[in-house]
């Protein structure tokens, strides 16, 4: 099938390198002293958590391409697929929605209510709350950690194989589907329609502020303006990171829903299966470049960080060379 093979075997690890590359440069400018905002907490915690949702779609490609068959030489490779891959990967891409989730609701309170910012958006609230959502997402995921078992069996050549196979016990309990789609509409159709209308609210709100500020102000500084465009571009950043989202994960809840039916092995269903995969891959790879396309502080700092390093890079290898010719002109 070729088309599954350009998917898993081209598309996505392109989109994995880049996403992952992107994701610890995101950590390395949100991390600098002058990114301290409310919200570029909840951007740490987003790229954090799309950064282990990527490193997780590695072993799953991996498996889609070669080892379709769930059939492994050792345990501990079968424990690690059948155990700690998709609930891994499921809790990592929960909590990155979720972590958007209340980087728009603190966008939203900063710039609708923002008499009541102080009260509802102060650093120590969203300390708080990145460490929460993670903790809270991993427990709501656990049943996925006995999704699938290992069994012993041999192969052809008579050699011991440990197998991957479903737990139908679980799967067809009375009360996983159920589970199932509450986990769908709680992560996934719920935050993203909650984006979309947030997104509205904060783009209307911020264009009416901008026409009072400019009927208000004769004079602006050139500092104020330079304020007032990159809040616009902020505005744009959340807007295009919301939408990207919307668009590249709603495949994934229809995907999510009908993953255990019957006709789930025809080759149409294999094509909306990977398509939706790749969709979702990239959703978490494209932060970083949305992030320097419309966030000038991003921009700035990331340049200032690379220049830095380099020129750090530069001063070591020149003090070594120093230090080595010292030594070479030591006597004897």
């Amino acid at each position: 099938m070729g088309e599954i093979y350009i998917a898993y075997g081209i598309i996505l690890p392109v989109l994995v390198c880049l996403g992952v590359l992107g994701d610890v440069l995101n950590l390395v400018v949100l991390t600098r002293p002058n990114m301290n905002g409310v919200a570029y907490i909840y951007m740490r915690g987003y790229a954090a958590a799309s950064l282990f949702a990527l490193l997780c779609a590695i072993p799953f490609t991996y498996r889609i391409l070669v080892h379709d068959t769930g059939l492994w030489y050792t345990y501990s490779n079968a424990f690690f697929h059948a155990h700690v891959v998709l609930y891994f990967g499921n809790s990592c891409i929960g909590t990155g929605v979720v972590m958007l989730l209340a980087l728009t609701i603190e966008r939203f309170i900063s710039v609708c209510y923002p008499a009541q910012a102080r009260n509802y958006c102060g650093r120590t609230r969203a300390f708080i709350t990145v460490f929460v959502i993670p903790i809270t997402t991993f427990i709501l995921y656990c049943p996925y950690l006995f999704l699938y078992n290992v069994a012993i069996c041999f192969n052809d050549r008579g050699e011991l194989m440990y197998l991957k196979e479903q737990n139908r016990i679980l799967v067809d309990s009375i009360w996983f589907h159920p589970y199932k789609w509450i986990l769908e509409v709680v992560f996934k159709l719920i935050p993203a329609l909650i984006l979309v209308f947030l997104n509205i609210r904060i783009i209307r709100t911020y264009k009416d502020v901008c026409e009072k500020r400019r009927k208000m102000t004769s004079n602006v500084s050139g500092e104020q303006k330079r304020q007032y465009a990159e809040e616009s571009r902020l505005m744009f950043l959340l807007g295009g990171t919301s939408t990207l989202f919307f668009v590249c994960m709603t495949p994934m809840i229809v995907l999510s829903l009908t993953i255990h039916m019957s006709w789930k092995d025809n080759l149409p269903y294999e094509i909306f299966r990977a398509t939706a995969n790749v969709l979702e891959v990239t959703n978490f790879a494209c932060t970083f470049y949305i992030y320097c396309v419309f966030s000038k502080d991003f921009r700035e700092t990331f340049l200032r960080t690379l220049r830095s390093a380099k020129e750090n890079s530069m001063g070591a290898s020149f003090l070594g060379s120093v230090s080595g010719l010292k030594e070479a002109m030591r006597p004897p």
